[in-house]
């Protein structure tokens, strides 16, 4: 009998070292595979790719067969009685688990997870055009369940993966399992934004019914932390994908208001004054969008006696980024501005778009012209960009690109779609978002009344991160420039260089710097030019900030190196292993900055 039991355990014990190396094997396959999968999705839904001629498709198809052939062996060979053995067993258990609980979350994403997001990136690249110029929504309306189950897929993995506990593991292990928790917290991003784009897109854009959106168009001549300030605003409707321009207005016609048109919160009014609720020009004070577009939508409902869907944000950068897409286009200039500027049309493209709307534009007109130039400018380039023979995919990459540089804003007034928006970087969620709870933010404000931020060159950059044993620190560096003439404060229009008598000269610029640290975070610390630089401290919506002024000459140039500690206790959403620094997007540089530093602790 001993024998018998001797001989029955260790062919117990060959067949689970069979399984382990069938596993092992299958497991390593699929490391190789995932990201093979991902990168053959975003090149498939990446702008210039036509899935339509089956080589994208195939290649998707192929990666994916793959993916799924080797996770399905994984969770074969990891279950079965002798694994549910393995896994009670002592010093061993832990891992055996491990393994079977990585098999199966591969498995699942790979079986259900992953075709839904390969359904959507088709869905994105067949949107096309419809008979009458629209938006042809139904690919991406018959993606939306697959999306969803993605989605959900995904979370539950997560969910599964998060009861591992590295430290528990084998040595071989404990590696492996955190790369494959950091690279589903990749993939979560990609599925919930995939369910976004299947859900909300089609309903935003009109499919249920038209909608009324309101554009602020941001004059990064002015800065304000959330970008410039809105100095056009531009009235859109949408309906089953068609896109119409209902009017165009400077911001001179929307307020000034003798009170905020909506309550503010306490840290608002200490932080911003209450002008972030009377004047429409300083929305955008703030760097949390969700409320300058609430105070946009209700002073435009005051002003103009509308109630509007949505609220968008864009500036000059991103209308490039557009044209640089589409082309040059002829734009049809509004009575004033043709009168101005004695002629009834002129062509702007992608690369002369910003110096022609913040510099070259300032020369021939009054500011409040300027404004309708660069509403005109904006309607143009939203009319091109709808038209029936450009195709939605070459706009991609544009939008794209100005999301990622927080130039393209969206707010919705419809509460269900703002909680699925909330947390993207088209939200801007700076405030209360979850995505942003561990982000550092370095915003500019122009202290100067005119426009002298179009001569403002910023760098922003992450010098380095260490730990210490209060946690990590990081240190980003800053530099600020003038480019403005030597001779700006007589060279400049008045409204350009601002105003004798001021806090700085003509032709100078004053510029605002406020770092804000993670939430619950110790405050910054900054230098100047490798010496101390002390500001103002304050606590605004649980965020520690430090808040300087720096003075600029024509030509002249300061370096600032930031120290910011990082939270004691990271957010549950941010991305272990990553820092992102929100910034305010300038003429010379975008508004977020995504580094790698080190895990502390």
């Amino acid at each position: 009998m001993l024998l018998v039991l001797l001989a029955a355990g260790l062919a117990g014990a060959v067949l689970l070292v069979r399984d382990a190396l069938a596993a092992r094997e299958a497991l390593a396959a699929v490391a190789v595979q995932v990201p093979t999968v991902e990168q053959e999705l975003r090149d498939a839904a990446s702008p210039g790719s036509d899935s339509s001629d089956g080589a994208d498709r195939a290649q998707v198809e192929a990666a994916l067969a793959e993916l799924v052939r080797a996770t399905d062996e994984a969770r074969a060979a990891t279950d079965g009685p002798l694994w549910w053995l393995a896994a009670r067993a002592p010093v061993v258990g832990p891992s055996a688990r491990a393994v079977a609980d990585v098999a199966l979350v591969l498995d699942d994403v790979a079986d259900r997870a992953l075709p839904g997001l390969v359904e959507v990136a088709d869905a994105v690249a067949a949107t096309g055009r419809t008979p009458d110029g629209g938006l042809d929504l139904g690919p991406l309306r018959a993606a939306a369940p697959a999306a969803t189950e993605a989605r959900a897929t995904v979370d539950a993995a997560r969910a599964r993966l998060d009861g591992v506990d590295p430290d528990a593991l084998l040595p071989e292990l404990a590696g492996p399992v955190r790369t494959l928790h950091d690279r589903l917290g990749d993939l979560a991003g990609a599925a919930a934004t995939a369910e976004r784009a299947a859900v909300l897109a089609p309903a935003m854009l009109g499919a249920d019914g038209p909608r009324t959106y309101l554009v602020l168009g941001m004059n990064s001549a002015e800065l304000r932390a959330g970008g410039g300030i809105p100095g056009a605003l531009i009235l859109l409707r949408v309906d089953e994908g068609r896109v119409e321009l209902v009017r165009q207005v400077p911001a001179s016609a929307v307020g000034p208001f003798d009170e905020p048109v909506l309550p503010l919160a306490p840290d608002d009014v200490a932080a911003y004054t209450p002008r972030l609720g009377r004047f429409v020009q300083d929305v955008t004070a703030t760097p949390h969008f969700p409320t300058s577009a609430r105070l946009a939508a209700a002073m435009w409902a005051r002003a103009q006696g509308e109630e509007v869907d949505g609220v968008l944000a864009t500036d000059p950068v991103a209308l490039a980024a557009l044209l640089t897409e589409t082309g040059p286009v002829d734009v049809p200039l509004s009575g004033r501005v043709a009168d101005a500027l004695g002629r009834r049309h002129v062509e702007v493209g992608g690369a002369d778009a910003v110096d022609v709307l913040l510099r070259r534009a300032y020369d021939l007109l009054e500011p409040d012209d300027a404004d309708l130039f660069f509403a005109d400018v904006a309607g143009a380039v939203l009319a091109r960009a709808t038209a029936p023979d450009v195709a939605p995919g070459a706009l991609l990459g544009g939008l794209r690109a100005a999301a990622g540089e927080h130039r393209l804003r969206v707010w919705s007034a419809h509460d269900a779609e703002q909680r699925r928006l909330a947390g993207t970087v088209l939200a801007g969620g700076f405030d209360d978002g979850p995505r942003a709870a561990d982000a550092v933010g370095v915003l500019l404000t122009d202290h100067v009344s005119g426009k002298m931020s179009a001569y403002l060159d910023v760098s922003l950059t992450h010098a380095r991160s260490r730990c210490t044993p209060e946690g990590r620190v990081d240190v980003l560096e800053l530099r600020l420039a003038s480019t403005a003439p030597a001779d700006a404060a007589t060279a400049l229009p008045w409204y350009v260089a601002g105003l004798p008598g001021g806090e700085a000269p003509p032709g100078t610029l004053l510029v605002g710097v406020t770092v804000a640290g993670p939430r619950g975070g110790p405050a910054p610390r900054l230098e100047r030019d490798g010496d101390p630089f002390g500001g103002r401290s304050a606590t605004t919506h649980g965020r520690p900030t430090t808040a300087v002024t720096v003075r600029l000459d024509p030509g002249a140039s300061t370096t600032l190196r930031l120290r910011v500690p990082a939270a004691a206790e990271p957010g549950p959403a941010t991305p272990p292993g990553r820092l992102e620094v929100w910034s305010t997007p300038t003429v010379s540089a975008g508004g977020l900055l995504d580094v790698p530093v080190p895990r502390c602790g």
